[in-house]
């Protein structure tokens, strides 16, 4: 990314979305205490592997940077709440960032959603929820890796295609976009936002 870049850390378009996002926070977070009060006393329905790519930008504050590919490889398990619903956590490392920039982070989302089955073994599921993710890694031109990074909260909003096939094994598609509810930097009111292209491989347990 240029380095003139975060020249605009003084805009107000900051505070707003800050705002923002902590309403969508706590509304999320009513949502996730219901089904996770549900959910405590199940076992484990499924554990999984995710991997595939990542495409993503920087924007807010004056800044609107070019997209760039990243990486993205993780752990997921989950638990059927009732026939047709599913709570799940993830931990994968990840890649986000936009143009030059390429910021690594450990991501942790909490996601919550709507399942619909075949009797064949197909299924179809969108869901949402919220992450928090953890800085780890920065490669950018210039000085800007040096300056200090924020913990991302984000809302991830995504659709998953999957099948069960022999054994309980199951392999899906999920797609997914996350939208920046926190900024990247603190001293700048830059936001990710990206998209996940992944494949997901797993055992059901139930």
């Amino acid at each position: 990314m240029k380095p003139y870049a975060f020249t605009h850390i003084g805009c107000p378009l900051g505070a707003p979305r800050r705002a923002a996002g902590v309403r969508t926070l706590a509304l999320v977070a009513l949502a996730m205490l219901a089904w996770t009060s549900e959910a405590h006393a199940q076992q484990i329905s499924f554990v999984g592997l995710t991997g595939g790519a990542t495409l993503g930008d920087l924007y807010g504050g004056g800044v609107n940077t070019d997209a760039r590919w990243g990486g993205t490889v993780g752990v997921t398990a989950g638990v059927r709440n009732w026939n047709y619903s599913v709570a799940q956590v993830e931990v994968s490392w990840i890649q986000k960032g936009g143009e030059d920039t390429r910021l690594d982070y450990v991501e942790i989302p909490f996601l919550f959603g709507a399942l619909a089955e075949t009797a064949s073994g197909n299924s179809a599921r969108a869901y949402t929820g919220i992450g928090v993710a953890f800085p780890v890694g920065c490669s950018a031109d210039g000085n800007l890796c040096d300056t200090d990074r924020n913990t991302e909260w984000a809302w991830p909003i995504g659709l998953q295609l999957g099948r069960v096939v022999e054994g309980g094994r199951f392999v899906a598609l999920d797609v997914r976009y996350s939208i920046g509810l926190s900024d990247a930097f603190k001293a700048a009111n830059v936001t990710n936002r990206s998209w996940q292209f992944r494949l997901v491989v797993g055992r059901s347990q139930s």
